[in-house]
Parts: structure tokens; sequence; C-alpha cells
């Protein structure tokens, strides 16, 4: 058995890798050597010797796709405490596995070997720690790929890669929800507020477009939306929240499906009224743009957001969980 770096002759044996470890979870995801080459391959920030190969008698039996932050985790605190002498926080950098998979047919055999190379490989390129499982990935192009979605983590379910992790030091961060609404057919919640706003808002939909290279490069198979509720006296924004819709000419994501980006409202735990208003008004709207369900993931502690969201028809479909270690 050998670790090598990844070749472009490699890609066939890449997506059937893929395909067979996500197999063993439930249905065979919708991926095709295109699908591989524009979520990984084709991204300007795309760097071979980050994606390790381990292969046994000529054939690929398991890969992992690494990567590490470009910047500090951690700036210098500048605050003041009561010493009055500012403290420093110490700066890290952080390496994230994007893609782990191996075939059931021997991948279990070297997979122990793979993870050891991966750290090995983040730790060469300046990380001080490992982090495990794609959490609302914007920066890594893996979003909306199948079956990562939106990105919750390493799935439950995915039971061997969880033992994996486990055995080899591994520990459980914050663990993730998958929320599913179907868009057709879709009635939001009615009640005195909703029809409130309906009179006294309106609706706007900006198309917007990166600028920074990698979060361009990284979300090139999106059309990224940002929806407002907008006061009609005073122009005042009431609510934001963003759509990722997969663009038409892309082969990433199916066109049928789109992501909720909630992260601003995400960091306050719960939604405002015109909040909820501006989700349900939004999803009642995309079956006829023939976008039939929409995700979003949201960490599993915060349950009164889940409930909100349960309660404009999301369905909490599955949990996956972060894993983080430290590299010594």
């Amino acid at each position: 058995m050998i670790i090598r770096p990844f070749c472009n002759a490699d890609l066939p044996r890449l997506v059937n890798v893929w395909i067979e470890h996500w197999s063993c979870l439930g249905a065979s995801p919708p991926v095709a050597m295109a699908t591989m080459e524009q979520a990984i391959l084709a991204r300007t920030f795309f760097d071979p010797a980050n994606l390790l190969i381990a292969q046994s008698d000529g054939d690929v039996l398991a890969w992992c796709h690494v990567a590490v932050d470009g910047a500090v985790d951690s700036e210098i605190d500048t605050t003041v405490p009561k010493s009055g002498v500012p403290e420093e926080s110490v700066a890290t950098r952080s390496g994230r596995i994007l893609a782990f998979c191996f075939s059931p047919d021997g991948g279990l055999e070297v997979c122990d070997s793979l993870l050891a190379a991966a750290e090995a490989r983040v730790k060469a390129l300046g990380a001080d720690e490992l982090n495990v499982g794609l959490v609302r990935d914007c920066f890594d192009g893996y979003v909306g790929l199948p079956p990562i979605g939106h990105g919750i983590g390493v799935p439950e379910g995915d039971t061997r890669m969880t033992a994996l992790l486990a055995r080899s030091g591994y520990t459980l961060g914050e663990s993730i929800s998958r929320l599913v609404a179907s868009t057709s057919p879709y009635r939001p919640p009615i009640n005195r507020e909703a029809l409130q706003f309906r009179r006294t808002t309106r609706g706007v939909r900006e198309t917007q477009i990166p600028t920074q290279p990698r979060l361009g490069s990284a979300m090139s198979h999106f059309d990224i939306e940002r929806h407002q509720v907008v006061d009609h006296r005073t122009a005042e924004v009431l609510a934001e929240v963003g759509l990722w819709c997969s663009d038409v000419e892309a082969q990433v994501m199916d066109g049928a499906h789109a992501i909720l980006d909630l992260t601003p409202l995400a960091e306050a735990g719960q939604l405002k009224s015109v909040e909820s208003f501006l989700i349900g008004s939004l999803i009642q709207t995309l079956a006829d743009r023939r976008i039939y369900s929409v995700e979003t993931a949201i960490n599993s502690s915060q349950t009164e957001l889940i409930g909100q969201l349960e309660s404009l028809q999301f369905e909490n479909t599955e949990k996956g969980n972060s894993w983080k270690k430290k590299l010594i």
C-alpha cells in the first residue's frame, strides 16, 4: 500500500470511491466525473499535493482532501483588562479534512494510515489542530455536492468514520442538524403579525457576487441571492437572509434544490417575527422557480431556532458532528 498525491488519472476511481463510501449510508449520490471535477479539481486554489490517495496493487482504495487556513484563527487580542495591560492570545492555524472516503472493499485496511498521512500533511503546512467535517461550507467548494449539501460535519450515520476518528484521538465538537423544507405545496403560517408585514413591507431580491477570490471560486457554481424585508415608509431593512441556488450551467448541485443561509440569524439563536415572515414568504415563491426543496444547517444546541424552523415546515432530517484534534 502506498499513499501519494493525486494525479489526473485518479479521477474515475476518485468518483467511484466517493459513491461507494456514501452508498453504504443510504442512496447512491448522483455524481459523475464532471461533478467531482467542477467541485474539486477546477477550483483556482486546488493543490494536488493536498489530495492524498491510498493505493494498493494499482487500485485506489481511499482518498482524503485536506486544507489549511490561510490566516491565523485568533488575532492579537488588544482588549484591555482590569490590570491595564493588553493581553495577547496565541495565534493558531487550523487544518481541515474536507473529504475522507474509502471503498468498503479494502478501504478500511488503509484508513488509519491515510488519516496519519493527512495529519502529517497539515502539520507540515503549519497547522496546530485538525478539524474534520464541513459545516455550513462556503469556502472549500464542496457545498452542494451530494450528499454534503450545506454541511453538517461527519454524519452520525457514518459509523465507520466516527469509529476511525474516535480511536485516532479526535474529540467531538458541535452537533449540527440538517433541516429541509419542501416548497411544493407550501403555505407559510398565517397570523396577525404576518398580515401586518404584508401590508407595511415589501420584499427585495438582490444578486450578490463575491469579491474575495477564494470565496468567488468556491461558490462559482451558485447564484447567490440576498433577500430582504423592507419597511414601505422608512425604507429600513427589517430582515435579511441568503439563498444559494445552483447555477443553471453548473453540475455540482441539482437545480431543484437550494440552500438557505441563516448564518447571521443563527448567531442570535432565534428568529424575530419579521425574519420568520421573510423565510416563509421566500419559500412560498421557490416552487415557481422550479426549486422544490431548500435546506439549512443549524447547531443542534439551538433548540429554539430549530423549533421555529419546524413551525415553518422544515423537517429535522439528519444530524452530524464536527471532530477535532490538537496536533503535537
